[in-house]
C-alpha cells in the first residue's frame, strides 16, 4: 500500500526545511493513518449510533502508539467521546485537534458497498470519509507522530473525537463542558478541501405546522385541506422573508431549504394537518427571536387573506456563526505548516460551500480558543465517495507539523 501511495505524494519533507518543527511531517505513518481511515469506514456511525465506531478508536489510538492517555467520555446511554492525549512537560499551551464520529446516511445510487473501503487510483473509498471520518483518522496520526518526534513539548496536544456533531455540537459541547485542563488553540478538521476557512453561517432548524378539518372528498367543501393551506406557505416562503444586515453578508448566506413535508392520511380526504421542517444558514445578528418573527410575519400575512388558515412554528435545533480574523495566529500557524508541507501557500475563503456548514468551531471559539477550520476533502453527498489519498497524507502532515510547532519548549 505505501508504495502506491508514494507515487501520488507531492512534496517530500526532504524538500523543505527539517530544523524544525517541519521534520515531523515525515514521521506520519501512512499505512496507520490509511488503515485508521479505511477502519472508520466500516462502522455506520449515524446518530445515535456512534458507540461501536467510538470503541474502535479507543483501540487505534492505544494501538498506533504515542499516546500518553486515551479518555472514554461517556456523553448519554453508551455514546462516548474519545480523547487521546499527547502529553507536553505541562507548562503549555496546549492545542486540540477536533473532529467527530458522527454520519449522515448514505444518499444516492452507491454502485459500491459504502461501508467497504477500497483503494483505486489514489482515492480511497467509503461513507463518511470526508466528513469527516478521514479527518479525525489524519488527526489520531499527526498526533501519534508528534508523540515519536525528538523536539521536546511544552503543551499537550489533545485528539477530541466527538459524538453528536449534527447542528447542536452535543459532543464538542460536552467535552467543553466537563474538560478541566486550559485550551490554547484549536484546529478543526472539518472538510475544506485544504483550504482555510474563515467563517461560517449559523443554523436555525423548524417545524411549521398548518391545521385544517379532515372531510371525505364527497364533502370537500366542508373541508379544510392543511395540504393546501401548507401549499402557500411554501409559494411564501424563500430567502427573502429573512431579515439581515446586508453589510455582514458572506458566502451565498442566508439560505433557506425546506427538506422534509408530510401530511395527510389517505388521498380521499382533506388533510387534518401538515408539517414541513427547514433549515436557514444565518448570518450574525441573526437569531432565534429574529428568525422565528420572520416566519411569523408570513404566517400572518396568510391568515389576513384566508381566515380558515391555522397555523404555528417552532424552532428545534440552533447553532450560531463562527469567524476567525485571517490575522490571527492560529491562522497564521496553518498557514505557515501548509506552506512547508505542501510548498505553496494554503487557499483562505469565507465562500461556499464551507460558508453553509455548521462545524463545532462555533463552540471552540465561545468557550474563548482560538480556532482555525481546516481539513481534508471537499464533501459532496454523492455516491460512491471518496477522498484523494494525498490530500489526507497532506493533511495529517500540516495538523503534525502546526501542533507540534504551538506546543514545543521554546527553550531547546
Amino acid at each position: 500500500m505505501r508504495s502506491q501511495i508514494k507515487l501520488h505524494l507531492g512534496v517530500s519533507m526532504t524538500d523543505v526545511g527539517k530544523g524544525d518543527a517541519a521534520a515531523v511531517a515525515d514521521l506520519v505513518d501512512v499505512d496507520a493513518l490509511l488503515s485508521i481511515a479505511a477502519g472508520m469506514v466500516r462502522f455506520p456511525s449515524q446518530i445515535p449510533n456512534e458507540a461501536a465506531l467510538g470503541a474502535f478508536v479507543v483501540e487505534r489510538m492505544r494501538s498506533i502508539g504515542g499516546f500518553d492517555e486515551v479518555i472514554v467520555q461517556p456523553v448519554i446511554g453508551d455514546r462516548v467521546n474519545v480523547i487521546g492525549i499527547v502529553r507536553g512537560s505541562g507548562s503549555g499551551p496546549n492545542i486540540v485537534l477536533n473532529g467527530h464520529l458522527d454520519v449522515g446516511a448514505p444518499l444516492g445510487a452507491w454502485t459500491r458497498d459504502p461501508y467497504e473501503p477500497e483503494i483505486e487510483d489514489g482515492f480511497l473509498y467509503g461513507h463518511g470519509l470526508s466528513d469527516m471520518k478521514g479527518a479525525v483518522a489524519a488527526q489520531i496520526a499527526a498526533a501519534s507522530a508528534i508523540a515519536r518526534s525528538p523536539l521536546k513539548r511544552s503543551g499537550d496536544v489533545v485528539v477530541t473525537a466527538v459524538i453528536h456533531h449534527d447542528v447542536c455540537g452535543l459532543g464538542t459541547k460536552f467535552f467543553l463542558g466537563s474538560w478541566d485542563r486550559p485550551i490554547h488553540a484549536a484546529i478543526n478538521g472539518e472538510p475544506t478541501d485544504l483550504k482555510i476557512q474563515l467563517a461560517h453561517g449559523g443554523a436555525w432548524q423548524f417545524e411549521l405546522v398548518t391545521y385544517g378539518r379532515a372531510v371525505h372528498s364527497s364533502r370537500k367543501e366542508d373541508g379544510i385541506n392543511a395540504i393546501t393551506a401548507m401549499a402557500r406557505v411554501m409559494a411564501a416562503l424563500d430567502d427573502s422573508v429573512l431579515t439581515h444586515d446586508p453589510e455582514l453578508e458572506f458566502g451565498g448566506l442566508p439560505r433557506l431549504v425546506i427538506g422534509q413535508i408530510e401530511g395527510g392520511t389517505s388521498p380521499s380526504r382533506t388533510a387534518e394537518r401538515c408539517a414541513i421542517r427547514g433549515d436557514i444558514r444565518t448570518l450574525p445578528g441573526m437569531t432565534q427571536e429574529t428568525l422565528l418573527a420572520d416566519l411569523e410575519r408570513v404566517l400572518e400575512s396568510l391568515r389576513a387573506d384566508h381566515p380558515d388558515f391555522k397555523a404555528e412554528v417552532r424552532g428545534t435545533v440552533y447553532q450560531r456563526p463562527f469567524r476567525v480574523d485571517e490575522a490571527s495566529p492560529v491562522v497564521g500557524l496553518i498557514q505557515s505548516a501548509h506552506r512547508d508541507v505542501v510548498g505553496r501557500d494554503p487557499d483562505v475563503t469565507d465562500e461556499l460551500p464551507v460558508s453553509a456548514y455548521v462545524t463545532d468551531s462555533t463552540d471552540l471559539a465561545r468557550a474563548g480558543i482560538p480556532t482555525v477550520l481546516y481539513g481534508p476533502c471537499a464533501w459532496r453527498t454523492d455516491p460512491n465517495e471518496r477522498v484523494r489519498v494525498d490530500d489526507l497524507v497532506t493533511a495529517a502532515r500540516v495538523y503534525a507539523v502546526a501542533a507540534l510547532r504551538f506546543v514545543s519548549d521554546p527553550t531547546q
